[in-house]
């Protein structure tokens, strides 16, 4: 067939159409093949179609369009043009094309069949839309959220997620080069008090300081990851000589030790360091980021002031701590757990004013198991929830059938873990305890632990219902936290209980002395009534009683005892003198 004949015929047919005139003025490009002749080639090309790919309708005529294809043209793309062709199908593809001076652009490319008589393609329509502004945009969206995906918002260090997959290709490098690497975990201490004490813009300020200090001590190519919102993950990659790991880690620990500058001051932190070492502690990531963990909160729980290194003997009392946790609940079931007393005491009558209530596991096979194994444990995984509701019954209900018996009408305290304080229905069942028990508000005492002190908003209005209903509150183990002294002060709180460790020394240290003065004076000063806890000798006691203390409570008078020895003091009011 004739070019120029060929060519006039088409134009001449659509020349008069107001739709093509209307497809030049937008600017679409339109392009006609014809795959009856050999190649496929253009037999028309529009005003757009110049304007776009910069080539003109001469340069261009029955050739096939591959002219506009280059290394970047996607293979797929192209497959289903081709296709469509070959089947006589219309298709759209976006697709990168090369313009006359080798510039590229995308062309939302729209291609149709025209049938003749015999219902046979007789030529191709295509339009042509340059979406380049728009690819490019909705590519730059896409890097913005992939960057957003791997890097935590705050710090502009690599997230958990990106740092896994990170350090992952980094292992296979080293175990096929046969050298060591380390996973390291730091927790900041006590990180949500200071958002809470100094705002969160001030959180997010130590954060980032934190980051900071801790890539200024290593190499760049090395990994650093904020898992969560107080914890930081590095990985030391291509080690040599394993001794270089305790090096860099003590570099690093010395180095965090320091105070940070804040825009209020100076602040300094505590924290604790977790290290797993590849291979020996594990060959695969998230083993040896568990086994970090693992290291990391034994230094945390046992206060060990140097980076700590992973050891199996934690796999083991990890075994442990999940098998206690799955003994839990069987154990209350069984009637494991019973209470023990210890008695309250008038520091200047020796008069028994009241008793603790104490938590004791009588484990058939282990026997006593130390409440310090397993309250943490259960405070963990959330039984002490109804752990300490068991205790506020059994409590409750043993004073009310003391008193029925004709003895001493006492208030007997109970420990309550901020975990089962913070639980929504907590002042109800207490409520519904003293209900169905019979035992009147005034002979509970209820002792919430000083952390809570720094939640005011959280404790407030269940502290002023506890108190509106009658019972008493008494702030427990104080001194061992970093309670406010406003809150202290703010809070419907009756009595101060010293922790035992401003007693123990007392009054042979002087700075415990003085401490314990202090404490003393500042409970009495807010109106609180004060016992000491953890008296175990007559010069403690003297001591106490020539500083105004209210009340003790300790070995010095009686340890803790069963149901049945507690019983037998109220009824002869007998003491250890």
């Amino acid at each position: 067939m004739d070019k120029e004949l060929n060519y006039s015929q088409i134009e001449s047919i659509l020349s008069s159409s107001a739709l093509l005139r209307s497809i030049d003025l937008m600017g679409v490009g339109l392009a006609i093949t014809n795959p009856n002749l050999k190649d496929n080639p253009l037999v028309y090309v529009n005003k757009g179609f110049e304007m776009i790919t910069g080539y003109t309708k001469e340069e261009v005529m029955m050739r096939n369009s591959r002219f506009l294809q280059g290394e970047e043209t996607d293979k797929d793309h192209l497959d289903v043009i081709r296709n469509a062709v070959k089947q006589g199908k219309s298709a759209t593809v976006t697709i990168k094309n090369y313009r006359k001076d080798g510039t590229t652009f995308w062309n939302q490319f729209i291609i149709s069949p025209v049938y003749d008589s015999d219902n046979k393609p007789a030529y191709f329509i295509g339009l042509q839309f340059d979406v380049t502004d728009e690819v490019e945009a909705q590519q730059e969206s896409r890097q913005q959220i992939r960057q957003l995906s791997y890097f935590d918002p705050v710090t502009g260090l690599l997230n958990m997620g990106r740092f896994q997959e990170a350090a992952q290709e980094e292992l296979a490098t080293l175990e096929h080069e046969h050298r060591s690497g380390a996973v390291l975990r730091v927790n900041l201490n006590r990180f949500r008090y200071i958002n809470e004490s100094y705002g969160e813009a001030a959180g997010n300020e130590l954060l980032i300081s934190v980051a900071e200090r801790i890539s200024s001590e290593l190499d760049e190519d090395v990994l650093i990851c904020r898992s969560f919102a107080d914890e930081f993950i590095v990985f030391l990659n291509r080690i040599s000589n394993p001794l270089q790991i305790h090096t860099i880690a003590s570099k690093l620990y010395d180095s965090l030790k320091q105070p940070f500058i804040m825009a209020d001051g100076e602040i300094s932190i505590s924290f604790a360091m977790g290290i797993s070492i590849f291979p020996d502690d594990g060959a695969d990531v998230s083993v040896l980021l568990k086994h970090a963990e693992l290291a990391m909160k034994e230094a945390k729980t046992e206060n060990i002031s140097n980076p700590h290194y992973f050891d199996y003997y934690l796999m083991d009392k990890l075994i442990e701590r999940m098998n206690m946790e799955k003994r839990l609940p069987r154990a209350l079931a069984d009637g494991e757990f019973e209470l023990f007393y210890q008695p309250k005491i008038n520091a200047v009558t020796m008069e028994i004013i009241g008793m603790e209530a104490l938590l004791r596991w009588n484990d058939p096979e282990k026997g006593m198991i130390s409440p310090a194994s397993f309250i943490p444990i259960a405070e963990e995984c959330g039984f002490i929830v109804e752990l300490g509701e068991w205790v506020l019954w059994e409590a409750c209900r043993t004073n009310k059938r003391w008193q029925d018996q004709g003895l001493p009408k006492l208030p007997i305290s109970v420990n309550v873990s901020a975990v089962q304080f913070k639980h929504p229905q907590f002042v109800q069942t207490v409520g519904t305890v003293l209900e169905k028990t019979g035992l009147a508000p005034e002979f509970l005492e209820l002792e919430v632990t000083e952390s809570l002190l720094n939640e005011p908003a959280l404790i407030k209005d269940r502290l002023d219902s506890l108190k509106g209903r009658g019972i008493n509150l008494s702030i427990d183990d104080f001194g061992t936290g970093y309670s406010s002294i406003f809150y202290l002060k703010e809070l419907p709180l009756q009595i101060l209980k010293i922790d035992r460790t401003f007693i123990q020394n007392t009054p042979h240290s002087q700075r415990d002395s003085l401490l314990l003065r202090s404490i003393i004076q500042l409970g009495k000063s807010l109106g609180l009534t004060v016992l000491a806890e953890g008296v175990e000798t007559e010069q403690q006691l003297k001591f106490l009683r020539e500083n105004d203390c209210d009340q003790i409570q300790g070995y010095y008078y009686s340890r803790p005892v069963n149901c049945k020895a507690m019983t037998r003091m109220l009824e002869d009011g007998s003491t250890n003198q």
